[in-house]
């Protein structure tokens, strides 16, 4: 009878374990709803059991304890979630451990949002067992680093538009760390090196930084590996580090050809000795328009003016193949849960609005792969529909839209029509093109530029996380 007991309570707390997704300050969140407890200083905290959501807006955490089962952790992930940081947040614990995802429950675990999380602990900040942790455009800073403390099989780490201050070792990650537009621009000379243990950041003559600086893709200066908007010597080197598998960096890819070799080294002497140019050498037609504006002669991942090129949803800057809200950046995967841009609270996550209308740089298709361009505004697709002419038409066997402006040039728009899950829509016989403003009054929407066979031209708002082509524009320097 004993024996059947515990067999069965050990069933039951394997069971209750297993089910759970979140610990804060010890105690297991099980109801939505905002999380009270004396350890959270001001700010709030909430947790969806629906999403496996927790979000910290403001929160400032200082958690100390007694109790030798919850080690002294502000937040313990035992399955797979996601934390949203919301404003300036802090966790602060006289533990070894800040954010644990411990269990072999958590396997993926993403810390996103448009906010600041500084993290302290006395031994890692942000300790993983097998998790896959995605940290998203938030701005973090940690006082002792991301690690595992044994061998790092099943752990993976993956640093998405971040800016980061990390004191102390991210070390020990099994299965690799990545960087989407973000690198490490110190120390200069940092790179990736596996272990038995997993890869680990070092710097130098296989030394542990004690501080490692991430930075976002920002300065928009081709040739500009180590971030700090100046083409030198020191570009060359963090070129030729990367080379030699000491570092992950795609600002190392120069010249665009999707691999990083002597090539890349070459282009960026080029530019240092004036031979080269520190733009990409796209090319852009006057239409004559009274604005100035200059229109790209080709999209966003073509090389001619009739490929389609890649398909991106809004406010993305990274191609894929599949598009939903579930996989979207900004929301929380549905049409009323955005993080970012959002002027109605009913459409917001939790109420969120932040009154953006205009993509920020940061978020800008163009002004990631099209150098010296950005994507038109709702005015500039304005413009061109109202002082040109817009012919259906074939070029090289592509469908597409002829514009002429008033001065005679033109410009070819192919109907590359757009991505919706795994699908295309309308390829051959529209045209769906990305502005880079909200559409407002529905801020799950936004600005685009459409145009179909029969010359039936609009600028509705499409759904955000479709995924629509993009055409570059600038402003004339005449």
């Amino acid at each position: 009878m004993k024996k059947n007991f515990l067999f069965l309570f050990t069933v039951l707390m394997v069971a209750m374990c297993a089910s759970a997704q979140v610990t804060v300050c010890g105690s297991y969140l099980e109801e939505s709803g905002q999380v009270n407890s004396p350890y959270i200083k001001s700010g709030k905290v909430s947790w969806d059991p629906t999403g496996h959501t927790l979000t910290l807006d403001n929160a400032v955490i200082e958690y100390s304890s007694n109790n030798p089962q919850d080690g002294i952790r502000p937040i313990r992930v035992t399955g797979d979630a996601t934390i949203v940081i919301q404003g300036n947040c802090k966790l602060s614990t006289t533990g070894p451990v800040a954010i644990a995802a411990d269990s072999y429950n958590s396997k993926n675990l993403t810390i996103k949002g448009n906010g600041t999380l500084s993290t302290s602990s006395s031994w890692i900040d942000i300790f993983l067992v097998v998790a896959h942790l995605t940290i998203q455009d938030i701005t973090l800073n940690t006082v002792k680093g991301i690690a595992n403390n044994a061998e790092g099989n099943g752990v993976g780490l993956a640093f998405d538009n971040v800016q980061a201050t990390i004191q102390g070792e991210v070390a020990r990650i099994g299965d690799g760390i990545t960087f989407t537009n973000c690198a490490i621009t110190y120390p200069e000379d940092a790179y990736l090196e596996k272990s038995t243990y997993g890869y680990i950041i070092y710097y130098g003559n296989h030394q542990l930084p004690d501080k490692i600086i991430i930075s976002r893709n920002g300065s928009g200066v081709k040739g500009d590996v180590n971030n700090d908007g100046e083409v030198n010597i020191a570009d060359v080197n963090a070129a030729i580090n990367v080379i030699l598998g000491r570092g992950s960096n795609t600002l190392a890819d120069v010249n665009s050809d999707g691999e990083i070799n002597i090539a890349d080294v070459n282009a960026i002497i080029s530019i240092i000795l004036g031979g080269g140019s520190s733009q990409d050498e796209h090319e852009y037609v006057d239409l004559g328009l009274p604005s100035g504006t200059l229109w790209a002669t080709c999209n966003v991942g073509a090389n001619a003016p009739e490929q389609y090129g890649d398909y991106f949803a809004w406010g993305e800057t990274v191609p894929k193949e599949v598009f939903s809200w579930e996989n979207y950046k900004w929301c929380n995967g549905t049409p009323t849960t955005q993080t970012k841009y959002c002027t109605e609270s009913v459409y917001g996550y939790d109420g969120f609005t932040d009154g953006k209308v205009e993509l920020e740089s940061a978020d800008d298709a163009a002004i990631a792969h099209f150098h010296g361009g950005h994507m038109p505004s709702y005015e500039q697709i304005v413009e061109l529909y109202e002082k040109c002419t817009l012919q259906w038409t074939q070029r090289n066997g592509v469908n597409g839209s002829l514009v002429i402006g008033p001065n005679g040039n033109t410009l070819f728009l192919p109907a590359a029509g757009y991505r919706a899950g795994d699908k295309q829509y309308s390829v051959g016989s529209a045209g769906h093109y990305w502005s880079n403003t909200l559409y407002s009054r529905l801020p799950y929407r936004a600005c685009r530029m459409y145009f179909n066979s029969s010359n039936s031209n609009d600028t509705g708002g499409g759904e955000r996380y479709y995924g629509f082509t993009v055409r570059a524009v600038r402003e004339s320097h005449n």
